[in-house]
């Protein structure tokens, strides 16, 4: 009786070692995932106020529309937009030269703009104080980029 009970331990472990779980590396990571992980995303968002709520939508350079889940802290796939429409925004971020501008005035209501590479913050603008008044053209820009992205379904 005892040597059953011991042959089934001995073989119920080597059955966990033999199944353990391969570490994820970038060398086995899938090649999405590691595109993904390194692609130029830009974002816009607003929110604040009374909830705190936020939305935010990503554009990746590849044209990926994603929502930003902040309950699962997670990007949630929308649309993709067509060629024309993300060269379209691309090319205005670019003549903005929202890399090199310099806006940190959150307020109760605060919109901003943000371009990543990754996970990593390359430049974040955020305005919404009373006492600040953002240049016109990019309330407009926020205004039309906010809307396409959300107008996706």
């Amino acid at each position: 009786m005892s040597n059953k009970i011991i042959s089934l331990i001995i073989a119920l472990s080597l059955v966990f070692i033999t199944c353990k779980n391969q570490k994820q590396t970038a060398a086995n990571k899938p090649k999405e995932v590691i595109k993904k992980d390194s692609s130029l995303k830009y974002c816009v968002g607003k929110g604040g106020g009374f909830t705190g709520a936020y939305d935010e939508f990503i554009l990746y350079e590849n044209g990926n529309v994603y929502k930003r889940d902040f309950t699962y802290n997670r990007d949630v796939f929308r649309k993709q937009l067509t060629d024309i429409e993300r060269d379209y925004f691309l090319e205005k971020i670019n003549e903005m030269g929202l890399e090199g501008m310099d806006i940190n005035q959150p307020g109760n209501m605060s919109y901003y703009l943000e371009i990543k590479q990754g996970e990593q913050s390359i430049n974040k603008i955020i305005w919404g104080a009373h006492s600040y008044y953002p240049d016109k053209k990019l309330e407009a820009f926020h205004k039309e980029f906010f809307e396409k992205l959300a107008s996706l379904e």
